[in-house]
């Protein structure tokens, strides 16, 4: 009797310690103000997004940032363009930014249509430049390759040459498929119900679109559908929530994953899952430490210095 007395009085002895060390009475560490170091270096999550003409490429922009308004665009030198007839030509180089979310930056390819050489070595040019770009925030971050899922024809010769082509980048791709309900509709079956005739959809974009992409040297790695995304109507929010969380999952760099959560407005799941997995279940023991590494994940949020947590230990 006395052992096991004894046993379970050490046994709570080390928990106090163990609980005294995590809520910061024990020994401190320095990496969340590392982790704030890191994250300073990035202000701004510069976006590719590469698509065939009707795409559905600007109503995409307009649900990620939650606007019906024009964007502002800057030319190579980053000064901003008068509204004028020239303005709306399609030059990767040109950067733009929503009213509604100026943490992001978008460049807009036309995509690789038959004939469109050319703008294909144009963006990889443009790729390759903005990836030894010495400040961070010139670089590319991530591309968002928008395809119109068209069973007459799934991939253009010029797309399969994107995806196979060498290169020196690493930026991750993430392939989104527009219009899937213009895909229900090609394949449609009058004698089949809904739910049939959207797996056959699905099982239409699996055959003809992601398993010759998975097969490609430089394959996506997420991938993500639209459907009626241009009626206000939808549920276009929560399919633009898919897109944020496949694209934070695309991103190996922590200082680029944590800040394009943060920019996003469109998904708080996003952020908790974010600071759960990377903060709460480490080894970390220092209360304010944690507090602090959590809250990088959400943009709107602050902590005062003089803040202090206590926590009652039962002796």
């Amino acid at each position: 009797m006395s052992d096991n007395r004894q046993k379970t009085a050490k046994e709570s002895k080390g928990f106090r310690n163990q609980l005294k060390t995590f809520i910061g009475l024990g020994s401190r560490s320095e990496t969340a103000a590392t982790d704030q170091k890191l994250l300073a270096k990035y202000t701004r999550f510069r976006i590719l997004v590469i698509g065939r003409a009707n795409a559905g490429k600007t109503t995409l922009l307009n649900r990620v940032c939650n606007t019906t308004g024009e964007p502002s665009i800057y030319d190579e030198d980053k000064n901003l363009l008068e509204p004028t007839s020239e303005r709306g030509i399609h030059d990767v180089r040109r950067s733009f930014v929503f009213k509604s979310n100026p943490g992001f930056i978008f460049h807009d390819s036309p995509g690789f249509e038959a004939g469109g050489e050319e703008e294909l070595k144009a963006v990889m040019s443009f790729i390759e430049e903005s990836s030894k770009a010495k400040n961070v925030d010139d670089q590319i971050h991530v591309i968002w390759f928008c395809f119109n899922p068209d069973v007459a024809r799934p991939l253009l010769p010029l797309e399969e040459k994107f995806f196979n082509e060498d290169r020196s980048w690493n930026v991750p791709v993430v392939a989104i498929f527009m219009k899937f309900d213009d895909l229900i509709k090609q394949v449609y079956n009058r004698g089949q119900g809904k739910t049939e005739n959207t797996k056959k959809a699905l099982d239409t974009l699996e055959k003809k679109f992601k398993e010759p992409l998975s097969r490609y040297k430089f394959q996506p790695r997420a991938y993500v559908r639209f459907m009626a995304i241009h009626k206000d109507d939808g549920n276009h929010q929560e399919q633009v929530g898919e897109l944020i969380k496949q694209t934070a999952a695309s991103i190996d760099n922590l200082a680029l994953k944590m800040l394009f959560v943060t920019v996003q407005q469109n998904n708080l799941e996003v952020c908790i899952e974010c600071a759960v997995n990377k903060n709460i279940f480490v080894s970390t023991f220092n209360i304010r430490d944690m507090v602090v590494k959590t809250t990088c994940w959400f943009g709107h949020c602050y902590i005062k210095s003089h803040v202090r947590i206590h926590l009652c230990v039962m002796n």
